[in-house]
């Protein structure tokens, strides 16, 4: 008999000996529910602690209230991340012209580009007013400096047609405000000042028909009226067809005097 007595009290000992099984995690069968801290129940887990007798009702409104704020907090996020790939497109235009705006290593003028595309793609756009602000900013960054380089060709002295070139990138980039009519002033007076010369230059007969043709050639690469242009056109074609006859007079006689 003693035989049969020792296999139930071993498995009695084991019985009595297993440990207490741990409260299970969120919602795992049917055991109570263990919550870690800092952390919110899933529903399903909400729904299990309310079954759980040993839980206050204060424990379990506190857990509710906690489950909707995270809701919320998570559904808040999930909207703005709709709204931020509906509008994805224009966020990247957007970035593209911020980081142009703050890289030094970019021109004003590419930076203008940047800020048009935003202006021209979303014209009724928040990004758009940023954009018509920036460009106006940026512009007049580069007119001061076109103008800063124009008259520091004027202080060096280059020649005419040079400084009226750099003027005219002036009035090229600005074709309004006190800087494009301070240029035009500006180109007005120094092409008057070429036509002036070449007409003086070509009324000396002293000088050589290649200095007149320079200077009429000078009047026609500055930026000269109608009526200036046609008398340097003029000019240049008589002065050209006289040097061809010279030269082939020269020839000429070069060739009757070796013989």
């Amino acid at each position: 008999m003693t035989r049969y007595l020792v296999p139930v009290a071993l498995a009695l000992g084991f019985a009595f000996a297993a440990p207490t099984p741990a409260r299970a995690q969120d919602g795992e069968g049917d055991k109570k529910v263990v919550k870690k801290p800092g952390t919110v129940l899933t529903f399903y887990g909400l729904r299990k602690l309310e079954q759980d007798p040993e839980v206050s009702d204060e424990e379990k409104l506190r857990e509710w209230k906690a489950f909707i704020d995270r809701a919320n907090e998570q559904i808040g996020y999930a909207k703005r991340a709709m709204d931020r790939w509906k509008n994805a497109a224009r966020l990247r235009v957007v970035d593209a012209a911020t980081r142009a705006d703050s890289d030094d290593d970019i021109s004003p003028r590419d930076k203008i580009t940047k800020w048009n595309e935003v202006s021209d793609l979303y014209p009724k756009s928040s990004e758009a007013r940023t954009a018509r602000k920036r460009i106006a900013h940026w512009t007049s960054m580069e007119t001061k400096r076109l103008v800063a380089a124009a008259e520091a060709v004027e202080r060096a002295r280059k020649p005419k047609v040079d400084r009226i070139g750099a003027w005219e990138q002036v009035l090229t980039w600005v074709a309004k405000g006190p800087e494009a009519r301070a240029a035009l002033r500006r180109i007005n007076d120094l092409q008057k000042q070429l036509y002036t010369e070449a007409m003086s230059v070509d009324k000396i007969a002293r000088i050589d028909r290649q200095t007149k043709l320079e200077a009429w050639n000078d009047v026609l690469a500055g930026r000269p009226s109608p009526d200036q242009a046609k008398k340097a056109k003029e000019r240049v074609a008589e002065l050209e067809s006289q040097m061809v006859q010279e030269g082939t007079m020269k020839k000429t006689e070069k060739g009757k005097s070796g013989m």
